[in-house]
């Protein structure tokens, strides 16, 4: 039997590897490629290509008919349904491989599981400064490991994408809050701007992320004005070219996209939500074609507006059923567990962390609403998930260093203990 010694210079390399930042990305990285052989050639129409709004604008813009058209049987006119970060990539890939291709299906399949693999790393970084080196650890092994992850990071949408994106400026709240840079701070306005640009819904964690910086800030208050101001500035100019697109081809104002009264009467009608929606535009796209798309979405968002206004008691049970369906779906899977635990975890952190922990709670508690009110999909919680894991291992962990503390005799000091 190996001297104590000797098992602890054994488990030196082997530490190592697993808090590697490079391993858990070339793993996280793997994982998706391999789930990807199993998903291709097969189901490349129905999995990936098939009713797939970013691919179908992509194919308008390569086909020289602009950013248009985001389902099939539709007229190849302008579009402001889907914001235009993802469609655009997509349309560049389409370009080099050719459209609808599996060669460019295996290209956004890879740039995806970059972008998954990149997530691994900020979380285990995320995940170290803020609650410890095993939670970081533990997380972006999880995150990397996980089939369902796995599934979810590669489909040709930009959950991938989103989820770094969010994961990004999670990492860099701190370190701006330190930092009188002003290079620091126009860089998180261009996050800001890139993430509303890719998913909208990003957008409305920003703010609270300025407010946090705002009293976080050890700069002078005249300081922190400028860097504040100046970090909203750049996110809103960068904005700014494709709102003055939507104002010209649609005479109104659009910021980003202006899907939300059909979003909102998809979750809200008669019927909802298991009724059949023949109208929408996937299904008999012959309402959209009448209309034209800015008529069809505000047509639908009046119907939803007047559901809601006929039946307040049925809209809040719905609501409360999206709630329950955004924190445990896909049903049968652990996600319910995870849901918990991380709010487990925040609360725990908002006790021993408090300036640590507003950030996730931001997360928590402001990403899903749009989904409260409109209807839920499993993979709309991706962009979050990263921080809900972290979270999860957080409480996870401590309880284990608890329990390990209390059977050696000693005092556990980890991941509970810090404070802000």
């Amino acid at each position: 039997m190996p001297a104590p010694m000797a098992t602890k210079q054994l488990g030196k390399p082997g530490w190592r590897v697993v808090q590697s930042p490079l391993v858990v990305f070339f793993l996280a990285f793997a994982i998706r490629v391999w789930t990807a052989s199993q998903l291709l050639p097969e189901k490349a129409g129905p999995f990936f290509y098939q009713r797939n709004e970013p691919a179908r604008i992509a194919w308008a813009m390569d086909t020289g008919h602009g950013y248009s058209s985001p389902w099939p049987n539709t007229p190849l006119l302008p579009t402001a349904q889907q914001p235009p970060g993802y469609p655009i990539i997509v349309a560049g890939i389409f370009k080099v491989f050719g459209a609808y291709t599996m060669a460019a299906l295996w290209a956004a399949v890879l740039l995806n599981a970059v972008f998954a693999g990149l997530t691994a790393i900020v979380i285990l970084k995320i995940g170290r400064r803020d609650f410890g080196v095993s939670v970081g650890i533990v997380a972006a092994w999880v995150w990397a490991c996980w089939l369902y992850e796995a599934a979810v990071s590669i489909r040709l949408w930009e959950t991938a994408l989103s989820a770094l994106l969010l994961s990004v400026a999670l990492w860099a709240l701190p370190e701006l809050a330190a930092s009188t840079r002003a290079s620091r701070w126009i860089f998180f306005g261009l996050l800001a701007g890139v993430a509303a640009l890719t998913n909208t819904t990003l957008l409305a964690v920003f703010p609270f992320f300025w407010l946090w910086l705002w009293f976080r800030s050890n700069a002078q208050r005249q300081v922190r004005v400028r860097l504040v101001l100046l970090s909203v500035a750049v996110g809103i100019l960068l904005m700014f070219p494709w709102t003055i697109r939507n104002h010209r081809v649609f005479h109104r104002f659009i910021p980003v996209r202006d899907n939300f009264g059909l979003e909102f009467w998809l979750g809200n009608h008669e019927g909802a939500p298991n009724g059949v929606q023949t109208d929408f535009p996937l299904v008999d796209p012959t309402e959209y074609n009448r209309l034209g798309e800015i008529e069809f979405m505000k047509t639908k968002g009046e119907i939803g507006f007047e559901f809601v206004r006929q039946h307040p008691e049925q809209f809040l049970l719905l609501c409360l059923r999206r709630v329950y369906r955004f924190w445990i779906e896909p049903r049968g899977s652990a996600w319910a567990v995870v849901s918990g635990l991380a709010w487990i975890g925040v609360c725990i952190a908002l006790r021993r962390k408090p300036m640590t922990a507003l950030p996730y709670l931001a997360i928590l508690l402001i990403f899903p609403i749009v989904y409260y009110v409109t209807h839920t999909f499993p993979s709309y919680r991706h962009p979050m998930e990263p921080t809900m894991l972290i979270l999860a291992v957080y409480v996870t962990v401590s309880v284990a260093e608890i329990v390990l503390g209390k059977l050696t005799g000693r005092v556990s000091v980890g991941s509970l203990a810090g404070s802000d």
